[in-house]
């Protein structure tokens, strides 16, 4: 295993299910390994940037968490999802991660998308960045455990199936921390929503 992340493009898409391409690397197929990467690198550096709130540590708990998927493949139960097996991988070394630090950091502005399709004015731009900055600091005030389902939910557009999965919670209990999430952002932002919608 070489633990590098892939960054060069594939020259055609691999055509194998999620669950074979587990199969084929714990039979010691090794593109299979770098496929699971080029999948799952992507949506999981954000999850973890997000969560963490710099560069550096995102890109060392990915190669962590991947090494860990190699290390632990022949763990994987192919009745389960590939997504949701990974996304649990790298939400516990995050906590881990969160514990070491018994604190939470604010996600950089340059992480935060709000995206417009239409071109607007040099006054409205300036306001979307003021309205950028305070949905970071909101999000980053939200407590650990309203925080990760949410930006599961919100920004990895996960199922609340999925996320009871990857956090080992009930159903039940995701629906209510994303919904106290929301809660408390539309509170933290209800004035600047106000002055900038």
């Amino acid at each position: 295993m070489t633990g590098r992340i892939i960054t060069e493009k594939r020259k055609t898409k691999d055509p194998r299910s999620d669950s074979q391409l587990m199969i084929d690397l714990c039979d010691g197929d090794e593109d299979a390994f770098s496929e699971v990467i080029r999948r799952f690198q992507a949506p999981i550096y954000s999850l973890l940037i997000r969560m963490l709130g710099n560069e550096e540590d995102a890109q060392e708990l990915l190669q962590t968490t991947f090494f860990r998927v190699y290390k632990y493949r022949s763990n994987f139960d192919t009745e389960r999802k590939l997504v949701t097996w990974i996304f649990t991988i790298a939400s516990n070394l995050a906590k881990k991660e969160w514990r070491r630090r018994s604190r939470w950091v604010n996600v950089p502005l340059e992480y935060v998308n709000l995206t417009s399709p239409v071109k607007t004015a040099p006054h409205y731009d300036a306001g979307r960045i003021e309205l950028k900055a305070s949905i970071e600091e909101a999000v980053g005030h939200l407590p650990p455990h309203y925080r990760e389902p949410f930006l599961l939910r919100e920004m990895e557009q996960m199922s609340y199936e999925e996320i009871a999965d990857i956090l080992g919670i009930r159903l039940g209990t995701v629906k209510s921390r994303i919904n106290r999430a929301r809660a408390h952002l539309r509170n933290s932002l209800e004035d600047v929503w106000e002055e900038w919608k």
